[in-house]
């Protein structure tokens, strides 16, 4: 690629400084202190068994790939588990590469420079089995992370100018991914999908329950990443205060730099840097009970140049800023071994977290032979405050009941303002165009879900079924600020409330202690979110008079929804073979995408060259299946103890029918065929191990996006073939190195969950674009550990 300067004050290797990073520490420990004083006046009593974040991979396991759930998964579908040591594996400095080979999953971004000026650029979500944005749920140890903005000046629903990267992956124990709408269950349920994050706890580092307990666990990690020129410090410190406290901190600083794509053009810099950390403390107030507080943190500043803006308009591009906020406190106190005649297990989660994304854009502008300064500032908001109660009772020896309620109070803000300078005068037009009416949200949930054992023909069968049910109320506010220069509009905005059920069942059959199959089907909904009731973008906000074109919300729009099965097969059929098989289709109506509506002289006189709202007119289907399996060659071999090999492919197909127009085609967001293979070596003496990953993806050109009415012909993504290298050694039991090669053949390949949307090099600029979109060429990564 060709070289492009680093901006940000590069210079020697160093731990980290910054101020933002001191205070959250101190902030986090003073905290973790003064919460510890408080068992000083309580019964003391023994730590309790780990939670069920400890049933998960544990820290010390070594997956070379994702690996599937537990065979209690089979009563969710399809489950994916990535645990810590493989995020690290996978180079997941963000969200881009948790999921780095699974068949149907991936992360669509949105690029530097591809929207206009003051949008940002970043991971807009995950796509599973086709379906993407904020069709499919996200959340951090079970609270909901803020949607993806969408565009309402880019006329499309699922193009994002705001993304959501609130996270750093080193905080993470392990992340869970369901495909498919998500059966009846506490969190946050996903209309095609689901990704679950959830954080790092004392317990994976304390044995306090042992016969031989530690006491205290410290950890530095220095960590490089080629792929975006990033360094990372971490350090992780955990300690048993008392028999029944038990505390936790975890700070991690990066610095790099914008993607190393292979492009034969310039990429845009973007310099960043970020900091989070995540505090904890346990306390086991008494027997059965104990108490747990955390405060979870993390901000991101980049720094961008939009080189590729250069033009008429904008003879010397665009400078953006943009910080990324997210503080998250919450309290939780979980119930065991109750034995009540409603419930053995009680879990309340008590929670606060305020989320933002602010990005700041400077521009010199030339508008009809005028020379001016453009300052745009743009902003997402979300506070959400919230509690959860999840409650379980055994009835009998093989059936038990799930059942649980949540609600939460959320604040949406979604502010767009410029200040224009004319460069002659010096005189300042302002202009705030909010990209959306401010909007409170009441979420009300509750569900129940029982799983009940019973003999099938002679085989232990489970049948589990779920009802869940949401109600939802939305109340604007301020709406003096909401599309100014159309003053009917803001008419349109009023308070609403909307409900709905989603069933769900499953049944799933032991056809041996270790082999599992399973039929599911699971209703999915999803509530048009505020920025889709009342998104809005004008042409003539600068002078509010004349005529012009509007994107406006919709304020009658219907709930999306799904209809999803599934059949699995899933265990050990036999030793040493770790089997996986899924088929799937789903249905989904009302899907929402921006559409023409007729003229309104009436309402909107001033609306003559266009009025755009969001309308329910797509039904789509996907279908495919996937399959994953592991050999430990050492069962057949005595010589090859520790060595594996893990297989998996996907396929999937989709189409889509504009209800409007009465066309049809392909569902342009399905992922084109992915298959891996992985040969690996893990040392039976934990002394060290290596993985050869080959990764294959189909060539694809995404269609006519009849949902979208888009008929440009688009990119050609090419096939790929790519190869990884990863290996570990434990040095000694205090030091741990672990490296990766990825794309070992310096392959220039796309992705096509990012650049699919791309239409194709029919120009100068349109390839240019396509260039930048190209993945990184060869590129390595290490990580240094230190324990005490």
């Amino acid at each position: 690629m060709a070289a492009t300067p680093a901006r940000h004050r590069a210079g020697p290797l160093q731990s980290p400084r910054p101020r933002s990073m001191g205070v959250a520490v101190q902030s986090a420990l003073l905290t973790l202190l003064g919460v510890a004083l408080l068992p000083a006046q309580a019964q003391e009593a023994q730590v309790a068994a780990a939670s069920a974040a400890a049933a998960a991979p544990a820290l010390g396991e070594i997956l070379v790939q994702a690996k599937r759930d537990d065979l209690s998964s089979t009563r969710k579908g399809t489950t994916t588990v990535i645990g810590a040591e493989q995020l690290e594996r996978n180079n997941a400095v963000d969200m881009a590469n948790i999921a780095r080979y699974s068949p149907l999953i991936s992360v669509p971004g949105a690029a530097s420079g591809n929207g206009s000026v003051w949008d940002g650029a970043g991971n807009t979500g995950f796509n599973i089995r086709g379906v993407e944005g904020n069709r499919v749920s996200m959340e951090l140890d079970g609270i909901a992370l803020p949607d993806a903005a969408p565009k309402p000046d880019g006329n499309t629903m699922n193009a994002f100018g705001i993304g959501r990267d609130y996270f750093d992956p080193e905080t993470f124990h392990y992340v869970s991914i369901g495909s498919g709408a998500s059966p009846a269950g506490s969190g946050t349920p996903g209309l095609g999908g689901s990704v679950s994050f959830v954080t790092k706890s004392p317990e994976q580092y304390l044995d306090g329950h042992h016969e031989n307990p530690r006491k205290v666990y410290g950890e530095y990690k220095f960590g490089y990443a080629g792929e975006q020129n990033a360094r990372m410090h971490a350090f992780t410190a955990a300690a048993e205060i008392s028999p029944s406290v038990q505390a936790l901190v975890v700070g991690v600083h990066r610095q790099g730099d914008q993607i190393d794509s292979k492009s034969s053009v310039p990429v845009n810099p973007d310099d960043w840097e970020s900091n989070a950390i995540l505090a904890k403390l346990n306390w086991q107030v008494a027997p059965g009970h104990k108490l747990g507080f955390t405060i979870d943190s993390y901000k991101a500043d980049h720094h961008r140049v939009y080189n590729n803006k250069t033009g008429a308009l904008y003879p010397q591009g665009a400078v953006q800023d943009s910080t990324t906020r997210r503080n998250r406190y919450s309290i939780e106190h979980n119930w065991t071994d109750a034995g009540l005649a409603l419930f053995d297990t009680l879990k309340t989660h008590l929670y606060k977290q305020d989320a933002s994304v602010v990005d700041q854009t400077n521009a010199a502008y030339v508008s009809g032979g005028q020379p001016y300064l453009r300052l745009i500032e743009t902003g997402y908001y979300n506070d959400s405050r919230g509690l959860a109660i999840d409650a379980s009772k055994r009835l009998g020896s093989a059936s038990s009941l799930f059942y649980g309620a949540s609600y939460e109070a959320l604040a949406s803000r979604r502010p767009w303002y410029e200040d224009r300078t004319v460069v002659r005068t010096g005189a300042h037009q302002f202009t705030r165009k909010n990209r959306m009416a401010d909007m409170d949200t009441d979420k009300a949930a509750a569900y129940v879900r029982g799983e009940f054992g019973f003999a099938l023909g002679g085989y232990q069968a489970t049948l589990t079924p779920g009802l869940r049910g949401e109600h939802r109320k939305l109340t604007p506010k301020n709406l003096q600020n909401y599309a100014i220069a159309i003053p009917n509009a803001a008419g349109e905005v009023k308070e609403e409330s909307d409900s709905y059920f989603t069933p769900s069942l499953n049944l799933s059959v032991e056809l041996t202690p270790t082999l599992t199959t399973y039929a599911q089907y699971s209703r999915g909904t999803r509530l048009p979110s505020s920025a889709e009731r009342t998104g809005t973008y004008d042409s003539f906000s600068y002078t509010g008079a004349g005529v012009g074109y509007a994107v406006l919300g919709n304020p009658d729009l219907q709930k999306e929804t799904s209809n999803a099965f599934e059949l699995g097969l899933k265990g050990a059929p036999t030793a040493g073979v770790e089997f996986n098989a899924s088929l799937f289709y789903t249905r989904y109506s009302n899907f929402i995408e921006y559409a023409t509506q007729p003229v309104d002289p009436v309402n909107f006189p001033t609306i003559t060259f266009g009025l755009f709202r969001p309308e329910n007119i797509g039904k789509a289907r996907t279908w495919g299946g996937e399959i994953s399996s592991r050999f430990q060659l050492g069962q057949w071999s005595p010589a090859m103890k520790g060595y594996s090999v893990n297989l998996a492919a996907g396929l999937s197909r989709g189409n889509a029918e504009n209800q409007l127009t009465g066309q049809k085609g392909s569902l342009v967001s399905v992922q084109p065929y992915k298959a891996n293979a992985t040969f690996a070596w893990d040392d039976p003496a934990k002394r060290g191990g290596a993985a050869l990953t080959v990764s294959g993806v189909r060539s694809q050109r995404a269609g006519n996006d009849v949902i979208g009415g888009v008929t440009t012909e688009r990119f050609l993504t090419p096939g790929y073939g790519v190869m990884d290298f990863t290996a570990y050694w434990n040095i000694s039991k205090h030091i741990g190195l672990s490296a990766g090669a990825y794309n070992l053949g310096d392959k220039k390949y796309w992705d096509f969950a990012s650049s699919r949307g791309m239409p194709g090099g029919t120009t100068v600029a349109t390839r240019d674009d396509i260039e930048r979109m190209a993945r990184p060429g060869r590129n390595y990564a290490f990580n240094l550990n230190v324990i005490y």
